[in-house]
């Protein structure tokens, strides 16, 4: 699913599905659009169906000019799934390679194969990759991550 263009100069956008595209996408979750090879989180604020595209309004992109920026871009979406296995780890505490307490897992998103955790560090959350390179250690109650510099 891509971004097909502009739509109006508030910072909509529209995308174009394609029968192929999954209906059950969680819109509550962030999307991720790469940005020089990296995975970029974006919150939907609103969203309207207009036969077979949308209309979507990403938090955070206010100007036709911001909008500009992500046509073209392919949009890599989590599904509405029955996610109890990886509930389980909601609710555990991630440590840095330095055993630094990050903060805790509020949720977790597996979104095109890339899984992700989001923790609440310093009183913001954080999505943090969640690869088996960067796990050092994973303990019952606890996570320790080698974090990419620049994440935190």
């Amino acid at each position: 699913m891509k971004v097909a263009k502009s739509y109006g100069d508030k910072g909509d956008v529209v995308i174009n599905l394609s029968p192929s595209d999954p209906k059950d996408i969680n819109f509550e979750g962030p999307v991720f659009i790469y940005f020089d090879g990296l995975p970029v989180p974006f919150f939907i604020e609103s969203y309207q169906a207009k036969g077979g595209r949308w209309i979507v309004k990403f938090e955070n992109i206010d100007t036709f000019e911001e909008a500009e920026e992500i046509v073209g871009k392919e949009i890599f979406v989590t599904l509405d799934e029955d996610q109890d296995d990886e509930l389980s780890i909601i609710g555990m505490e991630v440590y840095d390679s330095d055993n630094a307490l990050i903060g805790v897992i509020t949720d977790y998103t597996n979104a095109a194969s890339n899984e992700y955790i989001a923790v609440i560090h310093k009183g913001e959350e954080v999505l943090l990759p969640l690869h088996d390179d960067l796990i050092i250690e994973w303990g019952e109650e606890h996570i320790t991550l080698n974090i990419p510099e620049g994440l935190l």
